[in-house]
């Protein structure tokens, strides 16, 4: 029997998310810091016992820009979600407030209460720490209601662990799995289609009067206009990064370049009259936007 499940890795810029993911899906560790532009899409497989029996179950992990404030983005990646890890950084005690702050009353504007598996990462830092594995347990305990006891074998909802040193990452995969395989009723199309609908909604309340807005809107606009996610988002990494967009604190000269470097790319796809309509729209997106990030 083999079973498919969206998952996505939640948390701030720099908190070790991409690094857990290569972790768990690679046994590797990248020391060096990139940013995440748009969403990363890996698969991986694992087998769980449910019912006396073995379940493979295919693991479909996005993990996405950590910046606050790019609402339609990531209510875009949030639809059609059945899990989510919440990944924190040990040394920086905001990331484990912006938890609750922003992430998780996101996703669940977007997707009913699903799943989550809480992270504090980086414990190989022992000399930096800024709070408590206390602190994680006590945000999880506020979770998973009802379905806690669907754990067994030590395995929990919250951990301490290091994608530099692999501690407890496999775990909190394996206890995501198996929170997720403890629901009752299978997915209903007609939920996850109104999923997607309040995702656009949250679109449409983004403030695209800051550059953040801007850059937000201007993403989400290029995948609305191409059929293939994945394709979107590799052009959107190449341009953005070409025009030396930084998705964290995005400047409008960056922005304007690469509104003229995704037409460039569209050019190849697309006729002229509906490149230079996409052009425009994009520039006036821009142009609009206030020169503060916040």
């Amino acid at each position: 029997m083999a079973v498919k499940k969206k998952i996505v890795l939640l948390g701030d810029s720099a908190v070790g998310k991409t690094s857990l993911m290569r972790r768990y899906v690679f046994d590797q560790f990248e020391g060096s810091y990139v940013t995440t532009i748009g969403s990363k899409v890996t698969r991986k497989e694992m087998t769980i016992m449910k019912d006396d029996r073995e379940v493979e179950l295919n693991l479909i992990i996005h993990d996405i820009l950590g910046r606050v404030g790019y609402m339609a983005l990531h209510a875009r990646t949030f639809a059609g979600a059945q899990g989510a890890i919440l990944v924190s950084d040990l040394t920086r005690r905001e990331t484990l407030k912006t938890l609750e702050l922003y992430w998780i009353p996101l996703l669940f504007q977007v997707v009913e209460n699903v799943p989550l598996v809480f992270t504090c990462n980086k414990s190989d830092l022992t000399d930096e720490i800024s709070f408590k594995q206390k602190d994680i347990k006590d945000i999880a305990s506020r979770y998973n209601v009802g379905i806690e006891n669907s754990l067994s074998n030590g395995l929990k909802p919250s951990y301490m662990t290091s994608a530099k040193t692999g501690k407890n990452v496999e775990k909190a995969f394996e206890s995501l799995g198996h929170l997720m395989m403890s629901e009752k009723a299978p997915r209903d199309p007609i939920k996850e289609l109104h999923e997607k609908l309040i995702a656009e909604g949250i679109y449409r309340q983004s403030d695209r009067k800051t550059l953040i807005g801007a850059a937000d809107a201007l993403i989400v606009d290029f995948c609305e206009g191409l059929d293939d996610d994945r394709v979107a988002l590799l052009l959107l990494r190449q341009e953005f990064t070409r025009a030396g967009v930084d998705v964290r604190s995005p400047s409008k000269e960056g922005l304007l370049k690469a509104v003229e470097y995704l037409a460039e790319a569209e050019s190849e796809f697309k006729d002229e009259g509906q490149v230079l309509k996409d052009k425009e729209r994009r520039f006036q997106l821009v142009k609009k936007a206030r020169t503060i990030t916040r």
